[in-house]
């Protein structure tokens, strides 16, 4: 019964442990996350500046190792002297249970016993123990020396008050980073954004000294790295100031499987308050787990418990005390709009209490009376966000695009159709605008050297606006782009479509001239390189969008 509920709990864990969160659906927001952006950028920073330093700090403290190790092998009866055991688990090369399973074969005899105190008396084995304390002495050096001791938090209770906040920065690899900081701007931005700059800095810097705590109370003999503690406390803080907020997630394995096929990877959207339960009684199984069968990982699970604690706390304070709304928002306000619309406030209120329709009526009405308000329509925006309207949703984009472009500001429009992408499901991705804005923002992609994605862009316009009359000259200007990003296969099908359709005289010799120029380089490919060419309908709207 017993191993039918551990083996239970390890599929538990592999299930949880394929997924990583890589967004939320709160993506509108009020002003630029820098603070979420500068704590990723001091993290990859701070990684790739000392990665020389520990890559050095690693041969050192090696080869000093070895060393040990070697003299421990070459004279085995000095582990059974207590005073030498002490000293390998204070310097990390043995752990405590290791010591205690020797001491217990030192005494299963009382003869073995005083043979072994009769020979600490002489000479050899005084310096035998004098060599050894050298060795520690070089490896304690090594170690001491090294970045991480210096800026992690140092084992043994060896710390020191700084590593609190300075280990919260410190990675012990590229895949350690990167998986952390993924995590971390997943949700992080969305909360910078509710609390505000100041709250939010403080809040992080003092969730990763807090998540040091089971550390401090039962230290370990190996520095302690990373900032999963803090984001632990970031996760554990949106699960109770947005809990049914839907989390987007990445099924790693699938990813990879499909990156190798050069296929979409697993996305989908879970509510919040699933998925970071998950995650934490993920982390509490697996410290019982590791506290019960002695083997240590190497993951810090109560660092990781405790910045979860800690987080959930600190919005369940701020959510008791109603500080944010009190306090938080209306200074956000203030700095955001010089003239902040009443009626914009009351609708983020309606929305933030699960009542959509009434925010949605308060937008409306108030872009009756001031329809190029884009705090408006951005809040507009998250209202059909969350009640997942994709159709209202495009709509309420195209209308801020429309208002950008009326202010000449392309940068913006672009910014709002990239958000417009992004909104919609993975597989599923049907933007629609009016073709005179469309066709605008691909030529501005153009201007910015962007060509490949021009190409695609364009593409994704005439398959939507074929029966435009701007289709012809998206058809043409997206197959040279495509061309000039190296993209045979789409300009081909871009000007093949500007070919079928009625043009002007000098779009329709551009759209030939392409054509065959497109068709050349293909042709001068190499056989087994070519691909058949894709049917392509372009009187309708394809279901998949091709990449």
């Amino acid at each position: 019964m017993s191993g039918g509920i551990i083996l239970i709990i390890y599929i538990f864990l592999a299930i949880i442990g394929s997924f990583i969160a890589i967004g939320n659906e709160q993506t509108t927001v009020r002003r630029l996350p820098w603070i979420t952006f500068s704590i990723i950028v001091l993290n990859v920073l701070i990684y790739f500046v000392t990665f020389p330093m520990v890559a050095t700090d690693a041969e050192n403290i090696s080869k000093a190792g070895a060393a040990v190790q070697r003299f421990l092998e070459q004279n085995p009866q000095l582990l059974a002297d207590d005073s030498v055991r002490e000293q390998l688990i204070e310097a990390g090369i043995m752990t405590q249970q290791e010591g205690e399973m020797i001491e217990r074969q030192v005494k299963r005899t009382s003869d073995t016993e005083a043979e072994y105190k009769f020979w600490l008396g002489t000479a050899d084995a005084t310096k035998l123990k004098d060599d050894l304390t050298t060795k520690l002495g070089e490896f304690k050096q090594a170690t001491e020396g090294s970045v991480w001791y210096q800026f992690g938090l140092a084992p043994n209770g060896k710390w020191k008050f700084y590593q609190l906040i300075t280990c919260a920065f410190i990675h012990g690899g590229l895949v350690h980073l990167v998986f952390n900081l993924i995590s971390f701007f997943a949700i992080a931005f969305t909360l910078e954004d509710l609390w505000g700059r100041g709250v939010f800095s403080a809040f992080y810097l003092t969730a990763g000294a807090i998540a040091c705590l089971p550390n401090l109370i039962d230290p370990l003999n190996v520095p302690c790295i990373g900032a999963s503690g803090a984001i632990s406390a970031v996760m554990g803080a949106f699960l109770i100031r947005l809990p049914r907020a839907r989390i987007k997630l990445l099924f790693l394995p699938f990813a990879w499987i499909r990156l190798l096929f050069k296929k979409k990877a697993l996305t989908f959207m879970i509510p919040g308050y699933v998925y970071l339960v998950a995650f934490f009684v993920a982390q509490l199984l697996s410290w019982q787990i590791e506290k019960r069968s002695g083997m240590n990982s190497g993951v810090g699970y109560t660092v990781h418990i405790a910045g979860f604690v800690y987080g959930a706390a600190f919005a369940g304070v701020l959510r008791l005390l109603k500080i944010e709304e009190k306090y938080i928002d209306p200074k956000i306000e203030s700095k955001v709009s010089f003239e902040a619309a009443p009626a914009v406030s009351t609708a983020l209120r309606f929305l933030d209490s699960a009542d959509p329709q009434a925010a949605e009526r308060a937008l409306r009405t108030h872009l009756v009376k001031q329809p190029n308000d884009t705090n408006a329509l951005l809040a507009l925006i998250q209202v059909y966000q969350a009640a997942n309207n994709f159709s209202q949703l495009n709509s309420a984009y195209a209308r801020l695009i429309r208002v950008h472009l009326s202010e000449q500001d392309k940068e913006a429009a672009l910014y709002a159709y990239d958000s417009l992408l992004s909104a919609f499901p993975d597989d599923k991705i049907e933007p629609q605008l009016p073709a005179r804005d469309w066709l605008t923002i691909c030529e501005y992609l153009r201007e910015r050297q962007m060509t490949r994605e021009a190409g695609v862009e364009y593409e994704r316009m005439v398959r939507a606006c074929i029966a435009d009359p701007l289709a012809g000259k998206a058809a043409v200007q997206g197959g040279e782009a495509s061309l000039a990003a190296g993209d045979v296969e789409r300009a081909l099908r871009l000007f093949k479509a500007a070919c079928e359709l009625s043009l002007p005289t000098s779009l329709a010799n551009r759209a030939d001239m392409g054509f065959e120029r497109a068709q050349k380089i293909l042709n001068s490919r190499p056989s087994w390189t070519k691909q058949p060419p894709k049917k392509q309908d372009y009187g309708r709207h394809l279901d998949e969008e091709e990449a």
